[in-house]
């Protein structure tokens, strides 16, 4: 080997350990970079995390409605125990529902008799008169279907401390509310004292009101909403014929009083545990006799849970269909913090999700339809609710922020797990980094900043739940509740609610109540609005 060849073997080998070098070197500085990016990721989440604005309290939750998450929550582990529910939805055959060759859209056979119709019962045939009700609502100014729209509306809470109202910056009262956008405005909470009827001053003020909304649109039904979560009274009520019978005189008394259109009763939940699933029937057969007794058309509605496994132990839907003119089922509440779950969920997922099986495949809207359709609820009375509040979430890891990371707490947004639609808006606008995320399978939106987790609802997700409703022919919507919309244009891009010229900004335009409004938009196209 000459000494020139040994040179260039030796320069050679040593260009190659170089690359090699080079090459070493330079993943190591990708890791290093990748790594200094993480742990200033990091950092600044930390800091930003600690650092997000969040809004002022809006409104005043109502002290029940937590209520609905500790029943639920109670419910599903009762659920759980229980070894015949359903597991999925596919295990809701129509065949084993309605043996007889029926289906959920023909009603049980009746006999006509003129505007009469005699109505099979486990408790006895009774006659019920042709509601005016249906037929008032079948057909819209266009002669196309008509849908319900009914409206849940808490009265303005006065029971806090006087410190806590002046924490809240707004309140909704009556005559802040579009007579127009609704058809039926369910005014509570009513509870049951002594067994009867308890109107409190605040009801009181609010029903007078709604006669002047009832003067501006004359279709619109006014009803008490009379129980809700955590409304005790219901079991004594109805163990008996005569507490019954006291209450329904109560009932009445209150329908005259404050010429009322009806009542929606809310009883969340009766168990399997006792005769109260039977019970709640009979009370429902023997209101619907004394209207017929008395020859009025008070409406007579029910608020039902959604889920099937509650429904499975609460219910007699058959008997339920024979006697309410329609059902709100209450479709939202699917998933929420709670130290049993402790994990993020969409509020109101219209159908579940590929990853979602067993019983959390039936935690959906599609699914609680299908299961009381099945069940033998006529689809003409079957009202979907759709929320226009949210579901907070305090994430553990703010790089796990799917549907379903482990959660730690509540959300800092709201009130306890609780977020109004302009508290929503209000953290979307005044914080620099928000991540929206609309969920197209479930028809869902979620938003995430730092740790902050919200499942909510926008006029994207409720036209298409809307359309839902519309384009299967179901009796209508039911908003929960008007209270938690944007009634104050905070989700406009006006500022806060601010005194122009004596007037509110919710006077003076058309941006209040806009998931509301998104839904009377489908539901009711060409129908009169303020």
């Amino acid at each position: 080997m000459s000494k020139q060849q040994g040179k260039y073997e030796l320069l050679k080998e040593d260009t190659s350990l170089r690359k090699k070098h080079t090459y070493i070197q330079g993943c190591l500085l990708v890791a290093l970079c990748a790594m200094s990016s993480v742990a200033v990721f990091a950092t600044w989440t930390m800091i930003y995390r600690q650092n997000l604005i969040i809004p002022p309290t809006l409104i005043d939750i109502p002290f029940l409605w937590p209520e609905r998450q500790r029943h639920y929550t109670e419910a599903f582990q009762a659920a759980f125990s229980q070894q015949k529910l359903p597991q999925d939805e596919d295990d809701f055959p129509l065949e084993e529902a309605f043996p007889n060759g029926t289906d959920s859209d023909v009603p049980p056979p009746i006999k006509e008799m003129e505007n009469e119709r005699i109505m099979p019962s486990k408790f006895g045939n009774f006659i019920a008169a042709a509601s005016q009700e249906t037929a008032s609502r079948s057909r819209g100014p266009n002669g196309d279907a008509g849908h319900k729209i009914v409206c849940y509306y808490t009265t303005p809470s006065m029971s806090g401390s006087r410190r806590r109202r002046r924490s809240v910056r707004s309140n909704l009262y009556p005559d802040h509310i579009d007579p127009y956008l609704c058809t039926h405005l369910n005014v509570g909470i009513a509870e049951i004292v002594n067994g009867t009827v308890y109107i409190n001053d605040d009801l009181r003020v609010v029903f007078n009101h709604t006669r002047q909304l009832k003067k501006a649109n004359r279709q619109l039904k006014v009803l008490v909403w009379v129980g809700g979560a955590g409304v005790g009274g219901f079991s004594e009520m109805v163990v008996n014929h005569a507490s019954r019978k006291l209450f329904i005189q109560s009932l009445k008394a209150t329908l005259e009083q404050y010429q009322l259109d009806g009542v929606d009763l809310d009883w969340e939940f009766p168990g399997s545990g006792s005769k109260n699933r039977m019970h709640f029937s009979q009370l429902l057969h023997e209101i619907r006799r004394e209207y017929q007794r008395e020859h009025r058309t008070y409406i007579l509605s029910v608020a039902v849970a959604a889920p099937a496994t509650i429904a499975y132990l609460s219910y007699d839907v058959r008997e339920i269909n024979s006697y309410a003119d329609y059902v709100n089922i209450m479709t939202y509440d699917y998933h929420f913090y709670a130290k049993e779950m402790p994990q993020t969920g969409l509020n109101a997922p219209l159908y579940r999700r590929h990853d979602e099986h067993a019983i959390f495949g039936t935690l959906n809207i599609n699914a609680s339809v299908h299961y009381w359709l099945s069940q033998g609820l006529a689809k003409n009375k079957l009202v979907i609710g759709l929320p226009t509040y949210g579901h907070t979430f305090q994430l553990v890891s703010p790089f796990n922020t799917r549907i379903g990371a482990p959660a730690t707490s509540y959300g800092r947004v709201g009130m306890i797990g609780f977020a109004s639609y302009s508290e929503i808006c209000w953290f979307r606008r005044h914080n620099i980094y928000v991540h929206q995320v609309y969920d197209v399978e479930a028809c869902s939106p979620y938003l995430y900043a730092g740790t902050e987790w919200i499942s909510y609802e926008d006029e994207r997700s409720l036209e298409c739940k809307a359309n839902y409703i519309k384009e299967n022919g179901f009796g209508g919507a039911m908003i929960f509740s008007l209270n938690t919309d944007d009634f104050g244009e905070y989700c406009a891009d006006n500022a806060l609610l601010e005194e122009e010229d004596g007037k509110t900004k919710s006077q003076q335009g058309q941006n209040n109540f806009p998931l509301l409004r998104k839904i009377h938009s489908v539901l009711a196209p060409g129908q009169q609005q303020n």
